[in-house]
Order: C-alpha cells, then structure tokens, then sequence
C-alpha cells in the first residue's frame, strides 16, 4: 500500500501544482538564420563545386570550416574550428548516408554539391562575358548571348558566347568572328555556334 501512494502523491502534486510560463518576445534583429553562410567563408562560396578541395580527416584549412557550418545548418552538429577531425567525419558519414551519397567521410564533388548547392553564388551571362573579356583580351572584341545556361555531359554549366569585332562591324560586316562556350569556372572554349 505504501508503494502505491508514493507513486500516486508525487503524480498528484505535479498535475496540482501552477505551471509558470514566461512569454518571450523576439524582435526581427534577433532572429539569425541558420543557414547564414560567415562573411570570411563567402568567398569560398564562388569556387566552382569541380574545384572545391577534397577534404577528409586530417584536413586543416578555412573550406574545413565551411563544411562543418553547413552540416550544422543541416542539422549535424559540428564544433566550428577548421580541423577535419573525428567528429566531422562522422558527421559527414551521417550526411552522405542521409543523401544518398557514397558514404566514404570525404568531401569530393558530390559532398561538396548537397553541402553548398543552395548557396552557390549563380553563373550569370555577365560573369561569363568577363571571363570571355579576360581570356580573349582584345578591346576591338564586342560579346553577346542569348542568355541560354547551357549543361554539357558531366554537368558543368556554361554559355555559349558569340564575340564580334567592332572593326569588321564598323566597315560593314556582321563583324562575328567566333562562338567561345563559357564555363562556371571561367574556362573559355572555342565551339560551334549555338
């Protein structure tokens, strides 16, 4: 009989007693979003995904840090400090199996693609006019586009790129002296016309 009241009276007083709830305000300036990617790792945000460095245990260096910020967004705590260690391992094991990725606890391409996908800093057609401008550089050479993201076999995105010569325009001509397909990491190619 006196074990049956201890477990009754403690059930009793905790159904009986006032619960005291303290009603918090946040303002908009408080609130952070997780996935906020550090200013000093933004930079590596514009490294295209093909030429992120592998990372694997033992790494140490500042992509480390973004990879461990990024499995934190995703729920995979991780101490922030640059180190490649065991506890990042096992946590970029856990994200690889979570996304179906080869589960190897090393960050290559397709690691790199789930971790950073959505916050890659876009490919735009003015980017890949400058990089056009600096690989060609030739100030007689006008560029244009139709604006069309174009995806070659092994997923590297690009824009093919028509160059015109302002001289040959001048006299003339249509002025075109060259179709170039630009890509993400700002390799220029020489290609047929699209």
């Amino acid at each position: 009989m006196k074990k049956k009241w201890l477990m009754i009276v403690p059930a009793i007083a905790l159904t009986t007693a006032p619960i005291h709830l303290q009603a918090t305000e946040v303002s908009a300036e408080e609130m952070v979003q997780s996935s906020e990617i550090p200013p000093e790792l933004e930079p590596i945000l514009a490294v295209a995904l093909e030429h992120q460095p592998t990372l694997q245990h033992g790494s140490v260096r500042v992509e480390v840090e973004l990879v461990q910020v990024k499995l934190s967004h995703f729920g995979y705590e991780t101490v922030r400090d640059g180190i490649f260690g065991h506890e990042t391992e096992q946590q970029v094991r856990q994200f690889q199996q979570d996304y179906d990725l080869e589960v190897d606890g090393v960050v290559g391409v397709h690691t790199w693609t789930e971790l950073i996908g959505e916050d890659r800093v876009s490919f735009t057609i003015e980017d890949a006019i400058t990089f056009a401008e600096e690989e060609l550089n030739n100030d007689d050479l006008i560029f244009s586009s139709n604006g069309i993201l174009h995806e070659d076999s092994d997923g590297n995105t690009f824009y093919s790129i028509r160059a015109s010569s302002q001289d040959l325009i001048d006299g003339g001509g249509t002025g075109t002296v060259g179709f170039y397909d630009v890509f993400s990491d700002g390799t220029v190619r020489e290609a047929e016309p699209r």
